[in-house]
């Protein structure tokens, strides 16, 4: 009977760690995934991959989505959508719970502007390559680290955080996820909801976007 033993231990071990390994993906921890290498073509060279999502930028976010994450509701809040022809881009804006409010103190002589909306920008730039990528998120924190000054680490292959522009920047191969959010009224405080909404997102990158736009 001990002879089995090690072939059942093994078994459980592969089914334990398989649901692990699925668990994570949905999670949104994208360390768990293989890493994204560009193909090569005959001559050694990377080939260049499309940006899948131009005229897409609102399937990587669904209202069911908005709801779970900021409890939206499309007629209460007055949520709208806009896209940008040809890009992969999507405003989304949304009354705060206190808009009127708000609205009211910005009238005030000598009194400090509140925001009453909130502002969900989701855009997709396509590098063509991992490398060219690479690159480019390189060259921000090279050249504008007064900008982008914070690492975000565990967040797909490489991200960067501004808090004066309050975007989330995260690379997933040879696409970058662009996330700019005027959510909390301290503007590092949006870090925190940005990676949610990129957690959502960053799975469904490599997903045709065809696919996304039935699951509503």
């Amino acid at each position: 009977m001990m002879r089995f033993f090690p072939l059942i231990l093994f078994s459980v071990l592969a089914v334990f760690t398989s649901c692990k390994k699925d668990n994570a993906a949905k999670s949104g921890d994208l360390h768990t995934l293989a890493p994204i290498t560009d193909e090569l073509d005959n001559s050694g060279a990377p080939v260049r991959k499309p940006n899948p999502w131009k005229n897409h930028g609102c399937d990587l976010l669904t209202e069911e989505d908005m709801k779970n994450l900021f409890g939206t509701d499309r007629t209460r809040d007055v949520l709208n959508s806009r896209t940008l022809p040809d890009q992969a881009f999507c405003l989304r804006t949304w009354n705060k719970p206190d808009w009127k409010e708000r609205e009211n103190n910005n009238e005030k002589d000598g009194a400090i502007y509140l925001n009453s909306q909130n502002r969900l920008v989701l855009q997709v730039f396509g590098y063509g390559t991992v490398v060219t990528a690479k690159e480019q998120i390189a060259a921000l924190r090279r050249d504008r680290r007064n900008t982008y000054e914070e690492d975000v680490p565990s967040l797909g292959d490489d991200a960067l955080w501004s808090t004066s522009t309050v975007t989330l920047l995260v690379r997933r191969g040879h696409l970058v996820l662009n996330i700019a959010l005027e959510y909390a009224d301290n503007p590092h405080d949006n870090l925190a909801k940005a990676k949610e909404v990129a957690q959502l997102a960053l799975p469904r990158l490599w997903q045709p976007p065809a696919d996304l736009s039935s699951r509503e």
